[in-house]
């Protein structure tokens, strides 16, 4: 894949056109319809009323892009009139909140929403005056999130406009100037399934946040399902099945979705170090050592976390150089990866040098003041005779 190149344009920032090698067309468009008889005939029964298809336009918004397109003579021209009118919707100035995982219809009416969210309007309306409109998804330096020591992937969504010489990324983000390293143009099922896994991870994390009527913790397991059966071989949202079902205590249940995910890519890192974790809440030390390192063997080289994971799992056995070893690996990826900090000082203390294990558990507390343990370990070494600062 090749690394996307950008340049700004109000709170939006649109890519200049890369090869076809990276971007290649996806399989097919759909018309809302044609999504919607796709959806119906993969999805159970009982989960069709929650099917929506979020690029699905009204009168309005049609008419609205057609009205800013009419003296544009070229899909070039087209685009920027609808960044323009979409950007107009909040005042110039593109109202960003990644909570707001909205439909097109939505983000027109309330004028804000996610990066997946903008895009369905850009796409729906782009489509409705030719304009040869997709979804794209993007890759970037950021990591992924962590929540409890499990890994819980996630992505950026753009929309993406097809040339025969490759594709435009089209971003709204408040952060135009993240370094994006490559991305691949999705077909449509896979950026509905992306829509509803992001709908998952949403009432996930509403969990403890707001009085609903309903229960978001069995929402999110029903969203991520959806996903997967919108699309079976989407990886992502089976990862965040399993956390879901690990944070509910079900372990052997994640344990399984884990597995799946593994099977379909032997080299998925985030389910390779969530198994890890798993086997380790299980006391299967060895077999989590195993997971562990076949995630830092495939892990990217801003992944320090799996590193870390690793680590204090050689911490666990007793194998404290190991660990050492693992641990600096994970900073020197991660500076900022205070639970790498607080091992490092566990294997020190073990290994009987307290001045060592002193200045990492202090490391850990510049990084995360609020870090428990290090401040317990820290007192407990801090009384007389304690190592000089």
């Amino acid at each position: 894949m090749f690394p996307a190149r950008r340049f700004a344009l109000s709170a939006l920032a649109i890519a200049a056109s890369l090869g076809a090698g990276c971007a290649t067309a996806p399989k097919r468009f759909y018309t809302p319809d044609e999504m919607r008889s796709e959806l119906e005939s993969r999805v159970s029964t009982q989960m069709r009323d929650e099917i929506v298809i979020p690029f699905e336009l009204d009168d309005e918004i049609r008419q609205l892009a057609r009205e800013v397109t009419r003296n544009a003579p070229t899909d070039d021209g087209k685009v920027r009139a609808i960044v323009d009118a979409i950007t107009s919707l909040a005042g110039f100035s593109i109202s960003y909140d990644w909570l707001s995982n909205k439909t097109a219809k939505e983000v027109f009416r309330e004028g804000k929403g996610n990066c997946l969210a903008y895009s369905n309007l850009f796409v729906g309306m782009a489509r409705a005056v030719g304009v040869e409109a997709a979804y794209a998804d993007v890759k970037f330096t950021e990591r992924v999130t962590r929540e409890a020591e499990i890994v819980v992937k996630s992505t950026h969504i753009t929309a993406a406009v097809t040339t025969g010489s490759g594709a435009t990324l089209i971003d709204f983000t408040r952060t135009p100037e993240r370094k994006y390293t490559a991305f691949r143009v999705i077909d449509d099922l896979e950026a509905i399934a992306n829509f509803y896994n992001n709908q998952g991870f949403l009432y996930g994390y509403f969990t403890e946040k707001a009085a609903v009527d309903f229960d978001p913790l069995e929402k999110e397991l029903e969203m991520y399902r959806l996903a997967l059966e919108i699309l079976p071989t989407f990886l992502r949202a089976r990862n965040n099945l399993g956390v879901a079902l690990r944070r509910r205590g079900r372990i052997d249940e994640a344990i399984e979705q884990y597995k799946l995910a593994i099977e379909a890519d032997p080299k998925y890192v985030e389910a390779h170090s969530n198994l890890g974790t798993a086997y380790l809440y299980q006391g299967h030390t060895e077999e989590a050592l195993k997971e562990f390192r076949l995630a830092a063997e495939n892990a990217g080289r801003a992944d320090g976390y799996v590193h870390e994971r690793l680590g204090a799992t050689f911490l666990r056995l007793g194998r404290y150089q190991d660990a050492i070893k693992e641990l600096r690996k994970a900073l020197s990826k991660e500076p900022e990866l205070a639970d790498a900090h607080y091992h490092l000082g566990e294997c020190y203390r073990s290994l009987g040098d307290e001045k060592k294990a002193v200045e990492e558990y202090r490391a850990a507390l510049e990084i995360d003041p609020n870090y428990v343990a290090a401040q317990t370990k820290l007192q407990q070494l801090s009384g007389p005779g304690a190592p000089p600062r």
